[in-house]
C-alpha cells in the first residue's frame, strides 16, 4: 500500500456495489473507513423495502465475517466497530440511518458468532452526521432547485443528469446552492475527519494494536463524485454508478499511509496530518 501502487491508467469504467467494498481488514494499529451507500428503499415512504433490509443486513454480515476470517483468530478480540450515518429523511423513512441500523445488527451477530465483545461495538445505535447527507438542493434554500423543476420537471432523468454534470453552474452559483463538486468536498473533509478520529483512537490505544473498522453509511449523490474527484481523477461529468449497499473502504495503515482499492486497482489517498482537506485528484473536467 502506498504511492508506489498508482495506477498507471485508470480503466474506463468503473461500477460501484457491494463487492467493490474491500474486504481486506486493517492491519493491527490500522484502520478501514468504508463508505457505503443505503440498501434498497421504498420511494414512496423513504424506508428500506422488506427485501432491501434483508440484503443489507445478510451483506454487511458476509463482508464483516470474510474481513474478520483473514484476521488471525488471537487477534479478532481487538477488532472495533464504529458506525455513522446520513440522517437524510425522506417522508418519514430514513434509509441510511435504518441500513447503518442492519449493519449494526449484523456486526452484532458476526462478533457473537467469533466470540468478539459487545462492547467492541462502539455505537449502539447510529451516529448521525450531516456531512454525509443526501444533496442539499433538498434543504433550506431551494431557488436551484426549483430551477431544475421548471426545466426538466421534478426528479426526472434530465433533472439529475444536469445538477450531476452541472449543466447549469453559473445559475447554481448565483443562487449559492451546492453542487457536484462541493458535495464530493464535504464528503472528502469528512473523511479526513474520520482518519484523524482514527489516528486519536490508536494515539490512545498503542499497546493493544486494536483494528478500527469506521462504517458510514450514505447516498450515491456523495460517494460517487468523491470517487471521480479523490480516487480516480474523472471529470464530474463521466457516470459512476453506486449500487445500493455499494461503495468503497479506505485503508489506512499505522503509518498513516492510506488506499482505496477497486476491483484489484489500488488508488493512494494523501491524508494530510492537519486541516480538513483531502488533496484533489487531478482531471481534465472541462470547465461549464
Amino acid at each position: 500500500m502506498g504511492i508506489e501502487n498508482q495506477p498507471e491508467s485508470v480503466p474506463q469504467k468503473i461500477e460501484l456495489g457491494p463487492k467493490t467494498i474491500d474486504r481486506t481488514p486493517p492491519e493491527a494499529g490500522g484502520t478501514a473507513i468504508i463508505l457505503q451507500r443505503h440498501g434498497n428503499y421504498n420511494r414512496e415512504t423513504g424506508h428500506l423495502s422488506l427485501d432491501g433490509r434483508k440484503d443489507s443486513l445478510e451483506r454487511s454480515k458476509e463482508f464483516l465475517q470474510e474481513m474478520l476470517e483473514k484476521i488471525p483468530p488471537e487477534e479478532r478480540q481487538l477488532v472495533t466497530v464504529f458506525v455513522v450515518a446520513s440522517p437524510t429523511k425522506k417522508n418519514e423513512g430514513e434509509r441510511s440511518i435504518e441500513t447503518a441500523n442492519a449493519v449494526i445488527e449484523s456486526t452484532q451477530s458476526v462478533f457473537a458468532s467469533f466470540g468478539i465483545p459487545r462492547e467492541n461495538i462502539l455505537t449502539d445505535q447510529p451516529r448521525r452526521v450531516e456531512d454525509i447527507e443526501e444533496p442539499r438542493i433538498f434543504k433550506g434554500d431551494d431557488k436551484f432547485r426549483k430551477f431544475l423543476v421548471e426545466k426538466y420537471g421534478l426528479l426526472s432523468k434530465p433533472f439529475w443528469i444536469a445538477f450531476e454534470e452541472d449543466e447549469h453552474k453559473k445559475e447554481r452559483e448565483e443562487m449559492g446552492s451546492e453542487g457536484p463538486a462541493e458535495i464530493a468536498d464535504r464528503f472528502a473533509r469528512f473523511a479526513n475527519v474520520l482518519a484523524r478520529f482514527a489516528r486519536l483512537f490508536h494515539s490512545k490505544n498503542k499497546k493493544d494494536g486494536k483494528r478500527l473498522i469506521i462504517w458510514n453509511v450514505s447516498h450515491y449523490d456523495t460517494i460517487s463524485p468523491f470517487t471521480k474527484s479523490y480516487v480516480v481523477g474523472k471529470p464530474l461529468e463521466e457516470h459512476i454508478p453506486v449500487g445500493y449497499d455499494g461503495g468503497i473502504s479506505l485503508l489506512i495503515s499505522p503509518e498513516n499511509e492510506a488506499s482505496i482499492t477497486i476491483n484489484g486497482t489500488s488508488y493512494p489517498i494523501e491524508l494530510p496530518e492537519s486541516g480538513t482537506a483531502l488533496p484533489r485528484k487531478s482531471t481534465k473536467s472541462s470547465e461549464k
